[in-house]
């Protein structure tokens, strides 16, 4: 994603949707924690602390992460307990449901799955939707 919100910085959107996998057991509790970061502006720190730290996960972690972000990690607990946290997962996991989504990452470009998964493919639809939207 970084390479191609680098190559079209004024053409690409990019929309991030939790979907925490049911059957991994750290989906769920690692959703919530990048959630209520977020209300702490840190969304995008703790997503790419959690995902740096796959093999890692658990509650215990969450705190420390917190603090090492320089977030406030008794209000990181309490927003990852609340239910409004679990309500916008629920949400978007609806969202997701809606439009298909079995696994992740799943990615959409202008409604569509690519089959594959690399740079130049994406490069390729990217440019295919951009001349397409000027015609």
């Amino acid at each position: 994603m970084d390479q191609i919100l680098k190559a079209f910085p004024n053409d690409v959107r990019f929309v991030f949707k939790n979907y925490p996998l049911p059957f991994h057991p750290n989906a769920m509790p690692a959703a919530k924690a990048v959630v209520a970061a977020g209300k702490q502006g840190k969304f995008w720190e703790m997503h790419d602390k959690i995902f740096q730290n796959a093999k890692e996960l658990g509650p215990d972690k969450y705190a420390v992460w917190a603090a090492e972000l320089g977030l406030d990690a008794g209000k990181l607990k309490t927003d990852m307990e609340s239910p409004e946290t679990a309500a916008f997962i629920a949400d978007e996991m609806k969202q997701a449901g809606t439009v298909g989504v079995r696994g992740t990452p799943t990615f959409y470009i202008n409604g569509k799955i690519p089959t594959g998964r690399s740079f130049d493919q994406y490069k390729a639809i990217i440019e295919e939707e951009i001349k397409a939207k000027k015609k």
